[in-house]
C-alpha cells in the first residue's frame, strides 16, 4: 500500500473507528485536522515533543499526564516518537497501559534502507549524527522490538518517495548506474516512512521472530555487495594509474629543471669564458701596442748616438 502523506493514513483511519483518541503532538495543525474526534492532546509549547516524554519518562509522571481516573483509549497516535525517546521500551509499556483491549496505537519510522539514504552514505553527504537518529534500522527490527514488547503490526502502510539522480546531481564517476540499477531491485528501496497500526499481543513468539529475522528475504543484496567490491577495486586502481601518472610528470618535470639549470651553468662559464679571452686580448693588444712603443724610442736613441 503507497500513500502521499502520514496524515492522510491517520485521517482515514480514525474516519472508520469511534472512541476516545490520544494525540503526542506539538505541531497545531494536527489537532486541527482531527477536531472531528474526541482528542486528547499531550504537548509542550517549550520544547520538543520527545524531549518532552523523556522528562516525564525519567520523573515517572507520563503516566499521571496522560490519564486521570483510569481512563483508556481506544487510538493512540505517536507518529515517529518511538525513534526519538530515549527509552521507547518503558514508553510502549506506559502505552499499553491506557490501551483498551481492541484498541490501536498509529507511529511511523524512517526507513533506513531508502535509496536516498544509501546514495548519500555512499558519497559522503550524511554526517555521523544520522546514525543516532534511529535505533530501528530495518523492518525486522521494530518488528521484533513490537514483539518483545506484548505488540503486534496489525497493519503496515508504505509511503514511497522515488529516486532522482537528477535531482541529487550523482556523477557516473562516484556512483555508477548500473549500481543505481541493482540497488532498485531491492524491495522497498523507495520507501521513505512506514505507518503501523499496533495492537496488544504478540502474533508470534519473540524466539520464531528473531530465527525467522536471520534469513535475509533479499537475494539480491550479496550481488549488489559484490559489484560494489569491484567498483571500489576499479577505483582504487584507477587512482593508482593517476599516481604513477603523477609520479612520471613529477619526474619529467626534475628532469626539464635540472636540464634548464644546466644550461644555465654552462651559459654562465661560457659567458665567463668568453669574458677572459676578451681580457686577453686586450692584454696582448696593449703589450703589442707598448712593445712598439719601446721600438721606436729605441730607434730614436740609436740615431742620436751616432
Amino acid at each position: 500500500m503507497s500513500k502521499d502523506n502520514e496524515l492522510e493514513i491517520i485521517q482515514e483511519y480514525l474516519d472508520s473507528v469511534s472512541g476516545n483518541v490520544l494525540l503526542f503532538s506539538n505541531d497545531s495543525t494536527v489537532p486541527n485536522l482531527l477536531s472531528n474526534h474526541n482528542v486528547q492532546l499531550l504537548s509542550n509549547v517549550d520544547q520538543p515533543i520527545s524531549d518532552y516524554v523523556d522528562t516525564l519518562l525519567s520523573t515517572n509522571t507520563l503516566g499521571e499526564n496522560i490519564s486521570k481516573e483510569n481512563k483508556k483509549f481506544d487510538t493512540i497516535i505517536i507518529r515517529d516518537l518511538f525513534e526519538q525517546v530515549k527509552n521507547p521500551e518503558l514508553f510502549v509499556q506506559h502505552l499499553n497501559s491506557v490501551l483498551n483491549d481492541s484498541g490501536t496505537i498509529i507511529c511511523s519510522i524512517s526507513n533506513f534502507s531508502h535509496i536516498n539514504n544509501t546514495v548519500n552514505l555512499l558519497i559522503g553527504n550524511i554526517d555521523n549524527t544520522f546514525f543516532n537518529t534511529s535505533r530501528f534500522y530495518d523492518l525486522n527490527n521494530f518488528l521484533l522490538f513490537l514483539n518483545e514488547n506484548n505488540m503486534h503490526t496489525t497493519k503496515l502502510s508504505r509511503i514511497k518517495q522515488e529516486f532522482s539522480s537528477e535531482s541529487m546531481n550523482l556523477d557516473d564517476s562516484f556512483i555508477p548506474s548500473q549500481l543505481i540499477d541493482m540497488y532498485q531491485k531491492i524491495p522497498d528501496h523507495d520507501v521513505a516512512q512506514y505507518v503501523f497500526m499496533i495492537g496488544k499481543g504478540k502474533s508470534v513468539s519473540s524466539e520464531s521472530l528473531d530465527f525467522l529475522s536471520q534469513f535475509p528475504k533479499n537475494y539480491l543484496l550479496p550481488k549488489l555487495q559484490e559489484f560494489f567490491e569491484k567498483f571500489t577495486e576499479f577505483k582504487y586502481s584507477l587512482a593508482k594509474k593517476d599516481k604513477v601518472i603523477q609520479g612520471h610528470e613529477e619526474s619529467i618535470k626534475e628532469q626539464e629543471e635540472y636540464t634548464e639549470l644546466a644550461l644555465a651553468k654552462k651559459d654562465k662559464v661560457i659567458q665567463g669564458h668568453e669574458e677572459s679571452i676578451k681580457e686577453q686580448e686586450d692584454y696582448l693588444q696593449n703589450l703589442k701596442k707598448h712593445n712598439d712603443q719601446l721600438e721606436s724610442q729605441l730607434k730614436k736613441f740609436k740615431f742620436w748616438r751616432r
